[in-house]
């Protein structure tokens, strides 16, 4: 039996007709050959126009590394100020207390009187020079508590890369140093009796398991229903259930730009608006909303920016 044979004509240049035969087989393998030749010519295109993507790509990923390092050496300069900034009001609070120590503040006397006047009386009445004696211990007192305050949070500023604002340093400067510091409008005290489970600062979120979670304040865990009092005198400004994982939520502004937040709580025992003591009860304790255990969140906040409570609060619980 023949086998068929495909006929193919060729003009050539010089008019002529060529006849190419092609069976059946050469026709399949030049078929396959040219499938294998146009799917490789497409290969070769697409991956041209993905490599190209990819370069373009590359350029883009090239300039915007570029633009986060400009926006970090600006962030550097910027927290590099804020460095300088802190270590002059640094050595402004040690100026103070070296001056206080001495008995020869930088700017007159303790209570802004002419030096030279004060050496006089000090001469001539020995009341007056006790008088100025408990003034100096007074003040250096004051300025010990401030240096105290400013060293944690200076600590905090550097710790955190400067996230926390230098404002709130220069304000608590101001409320301590002007006389608005006391005792009892300042959270100096615990709010509960307790074991401290999680310190202020970063750390592992307990629920989510996140590293890169900040506490903003301490975690005091002790029985179920434990009181919860009032680390200084001040107004309520939330008390109830709260968005945000604190639960059940006591806010208590103090003035000068202090305030304190109490989470967690089991039961809440006053109301917004409400004027409360320095160690009055406020709360219970608990475990309502992000929360793994009965424990108190406090926080202590200066205009807004959560500082480290325990630079307020006794050695002792």
């Amino acid at each position: 039996m023949k086998v068929p044979s495909i006929l193919s004509s060729v003009v050539s240049q010089n008019g002529e007709n060529t006849t190419i035969t092609l069976s059946h087989k050469q026709a399949k393998i030049a078929a396959i050959v040219g499938t294998i030749l146009f799917v490789a010519a497409l290969v070769l295109t697409i991956w041209g126009i993905a490599r190209q993507a990819e370069i373009v790509q590359l350029r883009q990923q090239t300039q915007l590394q570029t633009e986060q390092l400009k926006l970090l050496q600006q962030k550097t300069e910027v927290l590099d100020k804020k460095i300088q900034n802190l270590n002059q009001i640094s050595e402004e609070n040690k100026q103070m207390l070296k001056g206080a120590e001495s008995g020869t503040p930088s700017q007159g006397g303790s209570d802004g009187s002419d030096p030279k006047q004060v050496a006089a009386s000090d001469e001539t009445s020995p009341t007056l020079t006790a008088a100025q004696l408990s003034a100096r211990l007074s003040k250096l007192d004051k300025d010990a508590q401030k240096l105290l305050v400013n060293f944690y949070t200076m600590r905090n500023i550097l710790r955190d890369g400067g996230a926390q604002d230098i404002a709130a340093l220069q304000q608590l400067n101001y409320t301590v140093g002007s006389g608005g510091y006391t005792n009892s409008t300042t959270p100096s005290i615990w709010p509960s009796k307790g074991v401290i489970t999680s310190p202020y600062g970063s750390r592992i979120d307990p629920v989510t398991g996140a590293s890169s979670a900040f506490h903003e304040g301490i975690d005091i865990a002790d029985d179920y229903g434990t009181s919860i009092v009032a680390t200084a005198a001040g107004t309520v400004t939330i008390a109830g259930y709260t968005d945000g994982g604190y639960g059940n939520l006591v806010e208590i502004d103090h003035g000068n730009g202090f305030v304190t937040r109490y989470g967690h709580n089991s039961a809440v025992l006053v109301t917004p608006g409400m004027s409360v003591k320095q160690g009055q009860v406020i709360a219970l304790m608990g475990s309502t909303g992000k929360s793994t255990g009965a424990h108190v969140h406090y926080e202590v906040r200066i205009n807004g920016t959560a500082v480290d409570p325990m630079v307020f609060l006794p050695i002792s619980n």
